[in-house]
């Protein structure tokens, strides 16, 4: 696979603007905060304060590594004063690796799990992508161009996954564009045509899968290219959204480079990393690129398009620039602020959001001070405690959360002594913060296991601020 890599001559002439997202001259050397401070200019909006540096901590901490920190590294974070090296610290770490394979694997395939497809294989072979420092392009290929075994061969299982429909997953991930209408009909408020998804099936007509001692495998038998004059009702060879179509018998290789050379795979990739750290895409939903969802701040969309293609679709570049924004470290709007819906779509404010499933189990491991599950255990209990079994990252159900919550502390509690400590150790372990005086009065002689009780179901812990 490497022998292909993707090597970046001229980039394919992509017309796929959608919705009328056309890339703006100063955008590349625009920060994020400058472009943002230009758009709420415009529109009159006052943007929030930046977070204390706990909260800083607990945001990290949760987006990098999928759990809270612990009190430990609170101390040494307030003593050391240092965002930057801690943020440093969390992008090198396995930690990191593990935990963004993790939803890296559900966006793919769900949290489900399926007799032919092997969800961990997929997993080990995203986490060791990110350990090497795989390009986000380089990825993308290797996932739409995918052979082998599903056990040996951990990228084949997105293929195995979708082997019933892999044009709509492959154009919602990589390109932002949802398809599914376009299966049956002609999407009734969108550009794209039945013909369109069917010109784009023909990509991989030619995979065969079959079962072997190892599992399943994928296999590519090669296409035909036709060299006779064709028309719409005779032309069986495929066509990417843009109108190109093959050059070669490899037909889903090719495929798989129009895709990560197109300038919508930039912009979807911007754009979902952006919604993972933020909570809300800029193009919302992230997927839903159209022209009924145009993007909220159009030269953000295609600032962060232009930073992943010019510094080689490096992730954790992209994250770094994210998280030390001021977008990221804003506070949440005032419950009665005038503007408090335009400030949160303009990135002014920031909307708290319930924890993930894997987010919420490995911190209530961090508190219970146990090790944290592993991958496997972890897609597990997501699934049994919170019943979403295919839901895609980012779909949680904060009222879901808070009524299973119970039942796993249980099941933790069972295995471990719940944390102990006087009050202040308590709440710092579990809301990264010391109590108001409120709260120390509210509890005062209140038994340290009822404090963590009510502070691990309270909205505080479970959503993240």
């Amino acid at each position: 696979m490497k022998a292909h890599r993707l090597a970046h001559v001229t980039l394919l002439t992509i017309v796929l603007v959608i919705g009328g997202v056309a890339s703006t001259a100063d955008a590349t050397d625009a920060p994020i905060d400058q472009i943002l401070a230009a758009a709420h200019r415009d529109a009159g909006i006052t943007p929030t304060e930046r977070c204390d540096n706990p909260t800083y901590l607990r945001r990290i901490s949760l987006d990098l590594l999928g759990r809270v920190p612990t009190s430990d590294e609170l101390d040494r974070f307030e003593a050391a004063n240092d965002r930057d090296g801690t943020l440093d610290q969390m992008l090198r770490s396995e930690e990191f690796s593990r935990y963004w394979s993790q939803i890296w694997t559900t966006i793919l395939v769900g949290r489900g799990e399926s007799r032919q497809v092997d969800r961990e294989a997929l997993r080990r072979w995203l986490q060791t992508q990110l350990e090497q420092q795989t390009p986000l392009d380089q990825i993308a290929f290797d996932l739409i161009s995918a052979e082998g075994v599903t056990t040996l061969d951990g990228g084949v299982n997105f293929l195995v996954a979708n082997r019933e429909d892999p044009v709509t997953p492959v154009s919602r991930i990589f390109l932002g564009v949802q398809l599914d209408c376009a299966r049956c009909h002609d999407h009734p408020f969108d550009r794209w045509t039945q013909a369109d998804y069917t010109a784009m099936r023909r990509f991989f007509q030619s995979i065969s899968l079959r079962e072997v001692s190892g599992g399943v495998q994928v296999l590519d038998s090669g296409a035909r290219i036709d060299s006779g004059p064709q028309n719409d009702s005779t032309d069986t060879t495929p066509r990417f959204l843009t109108g190109s179509r093959p050059r070669t018998a490899a037909w889903r290789r090719e495929l798989a480079l129009m895709t990560v050379r197109s300038k919508p795979f930039a912009r979807a990739m911007g754009n979902r990393v952006w919604q993972l750290l933020i909570g809300r895409g800029i193009v919302d939903p992230v997927d839903g690129l159209s022209q009924a969802h145009p993007p909220s701040v159009p030269a953000l969309h295609q600032a962060l398009a232009d930073q992943l293609r010019g510094n080689g679709f490096d992730l954790r570049g992209l994250i770094r620039t994210i998280v030390t924004s001021d977008a990221y470290a804003r506070t949440a709007p005032r419950a009665d602020a005038r503007n408090r819906a335009e400030s949160i779509e303009w990135f002014a404010a920031r909307a708290p959001r319930p924890l993930l499933p894997e987010q919420l189990i490995a911190s209530y491991a961090t508190v219970m001070k146990q090790d944290p599950p592993s991958p496997v255990l972890l897609n597990s209990l997501a699934v049994d405690f919170i019943g979403q079994s295919a839901a895609e990252v980012g779909a949680t159900d904060p009222l879901a959360l808070q009524r299973t919550s119970q039942g796993l502390l249980q099941e933790l509690a069972a295995e471990t002594s719940p944390p102990s400590g006087d009050l202040d150790s308590i709440f710092r372990s579990t809301l990264s913060r010391p109590p108001d005086d409120w709260e120390r009065q509210r509890l005062a002689g209140v038994p340290g296991s009822d404090w963590l009780y009510v502070l691990l179901h309270g909205n505080e812990f479970v959503f993240s601020h």
